[in-house]
């Protein structure tokens, strides 16, 4: 069995299957070490010059679904694309809408983790990415994920709809709870409730080049200065 048999003919990528702790399926990511963390994120199909430096950054997915579904329907030809100039990958952010049936919600959780095992298999440093829905998500949304690592998550969206900011906390406290994670990289505003629980590291999802990210934040003593009194129209756009 080659890479090249992935994607295809075989729509559902399952020539390749990998080691799950859950009764699901579900793929499982390894370890991240607080020494892999990026200094700065940039979204996927971000062109960078070739005399740019990207071994402190990181892909991310945090955007609309369709702009990165071509990761999963073709992923040997996309991994050459990133391979080509990234060594370090957040696992695709697919989406869990609260009103999408579970099933599907626990598909895009599978598929998040395939791709992570996938890149990883590949030679990619890879960063699980986290997300949720409401609290019937909770019994596959965290599945595959390791405890005690790195994880990423992202708010973007949901400062926009004033019903998303309690759904969203109680998720982000329970994989607290489940995951115990040593450090959580946040794209996006961070609710002040998510303060001082973990080590949170802040990424701006305003970047609009690998320049523009080099701008070292991180920490969350940095809250202040980088959001305090910002408006929401000036920190929250489409990738």
């Amino acid at each position: 069995m080659t890479p090249n048999s992935t994607g295809g003919l075989d729509a559902l990528n399952n020539k390749y299957q990998y080691a799950s702790d859950n009764e699901w399926g579900i793929p499982s990511l390894a370890h991240v070490g607080l020494n892999e963390i990026p200094e700065w994120l940039v979204p996927y199909r971000t062109r960078v010059r070739s005399n740019q430096s990207v071994a402190d950054g990181a892909v991310h997915f945090f955007m609309d679904d369709y702009r990165f579904e071509s990761v999963w329907r073709r992923p040997v030809q996309t991994l050459s694309s990133l391979s080509q100039h990234w060594e370090r990958v957040l696992t695709p952010d697919f989406s869990l809408f609260y009103d999408c049936p579970l099933i599907m919600q626990m598909w895009n959780v599978y598929r998040s983790r395939w791709m992570g095992c996938w890149w990883m298999a590949q030679g990619l440093e890879v960063i699980p990415t986290v997300s949720w829905s409401l609290a019937s998500s909770y019994d596959f949304c965290f599945l595959g994920l390791p405890e005690r690592s790195v994880l990423a998550i992202s708010t973007v969206g949901t400062h926009k709809d004033r019903s998303a900011k309690a759904p969203f906390l109680a998720g982000f406290e329970e994989m607290l709870k489940r995951l115990n994670p040593s450090a959580v990289l946040c794209y996006g505003k961070p609710y002040v409730e998510m303060l001082g629980g973990v080590d949170l590291r802040l990424y701006p999802d305003y970047w609009q080049s690998v320049a523009a990210a080099r701008r070292k934040y991180g920490q969350t003593k940095d809250y202040d200065s980088l959001y305090k009194g910002a408006d929401e129209d000036e920190i929250e756009i489409d990738v």
